[in-house]
């Protein structure tokens, strides 16, 4: 067994044992949790990623998201060359006093004119794919954690390399501030850290990265996120392996229209 995946595997029990007694937030970073945006609100979003390694580069990404249903949300978005949609639907819910349990589908489709000549699967606008999974988030008091797991493929890419992939994301995230709510106004503080890895089907390479962010959240409408992301086990030949990366989006309630009644 590869350390990525020792690490991977000890960290998630780790996290879901200790979730019973510890204190969370799921608005994650890198991530999205099986909770949906509230019912019929709208999301801007302005992201700025500087990507490291052996290259860099550079993207500024503009997203629009919007959930016209409690349990439906879309999410579409551009870095100005490359394009993506992002669909997901909760399907099971179980809530109780500061507590819940979540599951959701999801499928994404990325549309891009790069063709990067990596055998690992790029999925920040690099690559033209489809990426669909499943996530299953629980809640308890101030922690949160959530599994995300899927299939992901690529169009293009070199001939001699896979183009399937298993795509996985464990997130944590830990609500420091305040200590107790007195109103919504209060400014949140959250802490994540966040496992992102990758296994190719059909070849030996695979990577597993770390990100921990600060989060905070304004009048619970303004969010500012800030984090980095580096490789803890990489035998991939990508060009960029670490990234920093800060956003800023704004959430509009009921800035939808309610369904007419029939």
């Amino acid at each position: 067994m590869r350390t990525s995946h020792i690490v991977f595997i000890f960290f998630s029990l780790f996290s879901f044992a200790f979730i019973q007694t510890a204190k969370a937030q799921e608005l994650y970073v890198m991530s999205e949790p099986a909770s949906t945006m509230p019912a019929r609100s709208i999301i801007v979003k302005q992201s700025y990623q500087q990507m490291g390694g052996r290259s860099t580069a550079t993207f500024y990404n503009t997203q629009l998201e919007f959930s016209w249903k409690k349990n439906w949300m879309m999410h579409v978005g551009t870095n100005y060359t490359a394009s993506d949609v992002y669909l997901q639907h909760r399907f099971y819910s179980t809530d109780d006093i500061h507590s819940h349990t979540r599951l959701a589908f999801f499928a994404r489709a990325v549309n891009s004119p790069y063709n990067p000549n990596t055998n690992a699967i790029m999925m920040e606008g690099q690559q033209k794919l489809w990426n669909a999974g499943l996530i299953a988030t629980r809640l308890k008091h101030k922690w949160a954690s959530s599994l995300t797991a899927g299939w992901v493929h690529r169009y293009v890419g070199n001939t001699n390399y896979t183009k399937e992939g298993i795509q996985y994301i464990f997130s944590n995230g830990w609500l420091l501030y305040p200590k107790n709510y007195d109103n919504y106004q209060q400014t949140n503080v959250n802490f994540y850290v966040e496992l992102i890895g990758q296994q190719l089907l059909g070849q030996s390479s695979s990577f597993l990265d770390i990100a921990p962010s600060i989060q905070l959240i304004f009048n619970s409408q303004a969010k500012l996120n800030m984090g980095y992301r580096w490789a803890l086990s990489d035998n991939t030949n990508r060009m960029n392996n670490q990234s920093l990366y800060l956003s800023l989006d704004y959430l509009f309630f009921n800035a939808l229209p309610k369904p007419k009644k029939r």
